[in-house]
């Protein structure tokens, strides 16, 4: 057994940690209390904001790091700052330019606070999503840009080209990936769940191998590739399910607590 090796685990939320409805389970509850009292640190990472997660490291009554906008942001124990990733200012204006010429949904993530230009379908089923509320801005009223995520929302195929085009332009100055079929995310160059988990890792001096992970969307991947043990839901996307070590129930089904109960023989 390796049990007695995992000193942190690091739960993806939507799709992974909550249901379908945005709801943490009882049983999910009562596991994550028993994991804590065992001194390991439960890491929610995410792509969402600080401010959208925090309603539910409150009802799990987390005092741990906490990984956002797809690691470009990793609050400490405390609540002080440890990493911020910025996107470049002439990426952020790029992808602006080209969302207007392309007629998509495009909104972004500065100082905490969801903006977008103009009231669509998007933004509607985004707020609800997250269960936050955006605010409508002109972009080019950001002077300078410092956005720490921009997103574009729609058709999956369309926006996979999007991102490929972009992609091809800026390289390894942009990450781009999905964290929803519907949501299409840019962050800066180098920015991934992954790279945040060796931060965190480093944070709390403890080795990856020593970490687990749960994640079920391309946001994931590099999260459940970095750590010690990588689990996949069973709604997870198939590449998550490739390069995971185990795939447990889906989050609907209490999949994160019943891998959990089994691996460390919770009662």
């Amino acid at each position: 057994m390796m049990k007695h090796r995992i000193r942190a685990i690091a739960f993806d939320m939507d799709g992974t940690l909550l249901t379908d409805d945005k709801q943490i389970s009882s049983r999910t509850r009562r596991c994550f209390k028993a994991l804590d009292r065992m001194g390991i640190s439960l890491i929610l990472s995410t792509g969402r904001s600080f401010e959208a997660l925090e309603p539910y490291k409150n009802i799990l009554n987390l005092n741990h790091p906490v990984i956002c906008y797809n690691g470009a942001r990793i609050i400490g124990n405390n609540g002080e700052l440890i990493m911020d990733h910025l996107l470049p200012d002439d990426i952020s204006r790029s992808i602006i330019d080209f969302a207007r010429k392309k007629g998509v949904h495009i909104q972004i993530y500065r100082n905490g606070k969801l903006y977008f230009e103009k009231r669509t379908s998007e933004a509607d089923f985004y707020e609800n999503h997250v269960n936050i509320k955006g605010e409508i801005i002109n972009f080019d009223d950001f002077n300078p840009p410092r956005f720490i995520k921009m997103m574009y929302l729609g058709d999956h195929e369309y926006l996979d080209g999007l991102g490929r085009e972009i992609k091809k332009h800026f390289g390894d100055r942009l990450t781009v990936m999905f964290s929803n079929p519907v949501f299409l995310e840019f962050m800066k160059g180098g920015v991934s769940k992954g790279r945040a988990l060796l931060e965190v890792a480093d944070y709390l001096d403890i080795s990856t191998e020593n970490i687990m992970a749960f994640g079920d969307g391309q946001n994931d991947i590099s999260m459940i590739e970095t750590a010690g043990i990588g689990v996949a839901m069973e709604n997870a996307v198939d590449e998550v399910k490739t390069v995971a070590d185990s795939v447990t129930l889906s989050n609907n089904d209490d999949g994160v607590a019943r891998f959990l109960e089994d691996f460390f023989m919770l009662s």
